[in-house]
């Protein structure tokens, strides 16, 4: 499988986290049958015993780093987004980010280019094609403050 997918299945379990949810088991499970059923754009088919045990580590990884890192992540995207409070952003851009400011500062075994576009890509999909600009410049921003 690809990190992509696994990406996009962490993404969606820490959305429904912070929205109320559980986030856990139960959540993969869905978020893997629906991406089966509808698949993800370039991607190939994903299989029955899908997600493996490497898929499971990284969701798991980015689900609790991001959780645990929230209100430190928010301070950062809101620091950033001149004029955008975090409380005004769109949930499903605010996860997105949320998401790839942590890889950037607290995984680095992805380079902040690949947590920049699979962002993007993740906006495209599951937000409004529209806000890749604001994502992008938030993300740019946070690579050069905190690239060394």
């Amino acid at each position: 499988m690809s990190r992509t997918t696994a990406r996009s299945a962490a993404m969606q379990m820490i959305f429904e986290k912070v929205s109320g949810g559980q986030g856990g088991e139960d959540t993969l499970k869905m978020i893997y049958d629906e991406l089966r059923e509808n698949g993800i754009p370039g991607e190939t088919k994903i299989g029955k015993k899908e997600p493996d045990e490497e898929d499971r580590a990284f969701i798991t990884e980015t689900f609790n780093g991001v959780l645990s890192h929230l209100e430190e992540l928010d301070e950062i995207i809101g620091k950033t987004a001149k004029g955008w409070p975090v409380d005004r952003m769109s949930l499903v851009d605010l996860t997105i980010l949320r998401l790839a400011v942590w890889e950037i500062l607290y995984n680095p075994d992805v380079p902040a280019n690949v947590s920049v576009s699979e962002a993007l890509e993740l906006t495209e999909r599951y937000s409004d094609p529209e806000d890749k600009p604001f994502v992008n410049g938030i993300l740019g921003a946070v690579v050069r403050e905190h690239q060394t």
